[in-house]
């Protein structure tokens, strides 16, 4: 069964600009989304010295493995809905327009949460590099804001333009992990090589929902395509090529470049070494096997990591308000797009200023940049994408119920079932692990913190959508429509429009 396009609707400023990204471009976005180079030397590291456990490298290979199974469901029901705010149109449209207007506000707040944290970390791995190249120490928030500056106006330009900014800097990252990992490998502990970090009981154990969500952590963006669905060349085909290919690259070079680190280190002193050294761990490996200019090198490389994957996540962000402003669920205003370059322009100014008032609050406050921004930021972000990838599951699911549109069964039915029910578990793991996954004892009040800034944001989403429902009911009815929704209620459609912006 063939399944026909929805005809573009709407005007052109109501659209983001079609035909620009192919598989390579999806997976620029995806790659650099998850920055291989960040998670590698910041979360890795990090994620030992904080909760104190070996397994990080099994958590990225089965993550993979989940979500391989996850993308086969994801990616079918991709080919039927196409919607800069992804998460958000396919709970509306699989489950219910309450449900998604609930995802979608988890959605803003978990991403610009992953977002900023990424300021925290640029800022900790660029003042030295500044301090070594001028002689001035300076603080945190000097490189951070720079950053800053660089994504607000690159959130406004022509998102082809950002693919091509993210290609350059994502090929550097990649080859210093290859090269890295392999170095490890090479020079190993005193005690020789050990497997023991790619064991899979350790996922079994106590806290073992912390290494899964870190797992998780290091692969959010590959469902970065589906986002960029509206703007991609032929997507029901690049859409499920980059997705998977994504998840399989970033599997792959997870595992092996976390493995490599305990090989080099010894499996039974990487979390000792994280806790005394933190990213050092990384940059000591670097310099003692490869020299200090290879070390500088990674520095800023890290650096440029973070600068990639800031402009891709809010660039997500960004492409979630605007389908909501389109959807009329957020002010209109957000729903509007530049002529020139497609972009969206006021969604993507207000995440800027967003940014720029957390970062503000940071400085004057001299929080800790690494552990109080970057990885509280980004630990609590990526559980709320886990929770968010488990609900597009269950939609998936529901969607496929009620029609199965020609699908083969494994793809609409048991592929999204399985990938469901190990989520869900996932999921609860990461509840009952929470302290341990952001490094607190179990009487902090952290934990529950977060959890509950959740809680009240979908509290809120479904009593908007309820309000939406009883009030605009046309409104409601288009929620997830995309495009189509751009149409203001009782308006009569106008002709499809044959060609964007270009």
């Amino acid at each position: 069964m063939s399944v026909t396009p929805q005809p573009m609707v709407g005007s052109i400023a109501d659209r983001l600009a079609a035909d620009r990204l192919g598989v390579m471009g999806l997976l620029h976005f995806s790659l650099t989304a998850a920055t291989p180079l960040t998670v590698i030397a910041g979360v890795t590291v990090t994620g030992w010295a904080l909760t104190g456990q070996l397994g990080i490298p099994v958590a990225f290979a089965v993550m993979g493995a989940i979500l391989v199974l996850f993308s086969i469901g994801y990616t079918t029901m991709a080919r039927h809905i196409s919607n800069a705010g992804a998460f958000y149109a396919f709970a509306a449209k699989g489950l219910s327009p309450v449900v998604g207007v609930t995802a979608s506000l988890i959605a803003l707040v978990a991403y610009t949460g992953l977002s900023i944290g990424l300021y925290g970390l640029l800022g900790q791995a660029a003042a030295p590099l500044i301090e070594s190249a001028t002689g001035w120490a300076a603080p945190w928030w000097v490189p951070a804001l720079a950053l800053w500056a660089l994504v607000a106006v690159l959130g406004t330009r022509a998102v082809d333009l950002n693919s091509k900014f993210l290609a350059v800097l994502l090929a550097a990252e990649m080859a210093i992990i290859v090269i890295f990992s392999a170095s490890n490998l090479g020079h190993p502990a005193e005690g020789g090589f050990s497997l023991d970090a790619l064991d899979p009981t350790l996922l079994v154990a106590s806290g073992a929902g912390a290494l899964l969500v870190l797992g998780f952590l290091g692969m959010i963006g590959i469902e970065m395509p589906t986002v960029y669905a509206e703007e991609s060349k032929n997507p029901r085909r690049t859409v499920r090529i980059a997705t998977v290919l994504a998840i399989l690259i970033l599997a792959v070079l997870y595992t092996i470049a976390a493995w490599s680190m305990t090989v080099a280190v010894g499996s039974d002193q990487i979390v000792a070494a994280a806790r005394e050294a933190d990213i050092g761990v990384f940059f000591g490996l670097v310099a003692e096997q490869m020299g200090p200019t290879v070390a500088t090198t990674a520095e800023v490389l890290l650096v440029t990591s973070v600068v990639a994957a800031a402009i891709s996540f809010h660039n997500t962000v960004a492409r979630y308000a605007f389908a909501l402003g389109r959807e009329n669920v957020l002010p209109r205003s957000l729903g509007r797009t530049s002529p020139s370059t497609g972009a969206p322009a006021r969604s993507s100014l207000v995440q800027s200023a967003v940014a720029l008032i957390v970062l503000v609050v940071y400085a004057v406050a001299d929080l800790d940049p690494l552990v109080d921004l970057f990885y509280l930021f980004g630990t609590s972000g990526g559980f709320g994408i886990l929770m968010l990838v488990t609900l597009a599951s269950a939609a998936v699911v529901a969607f496929f119920a009620r029609d199965g549109r020609g699908e083969t069964a494994w793809s609409s039915r048991w592929a999204p079932v399985l990938s469901t029910l190990i989520l869900l578990g996932v999921t609860t793991m990461a509840v009952v692990s929470f302290p341990d996954l952001l490094g607190v004892g179990p009487d902090s009040p952290l934990p529950t913190a977060v959890l509950s800034i959740y809680a009240a944001v979908a509290v809120i989403g479904v009593v908007w959508g309820l309000i939406l429902r009883s009030s605009r009911p046309e409104l409601y009815r288009r929620i997830g429509d995309g495009p189509r929704a751009a149409i203001e209620e009782g308006a009569a459609e106008p002709e499809p429009v044959q060609e964007a912006v270009r």
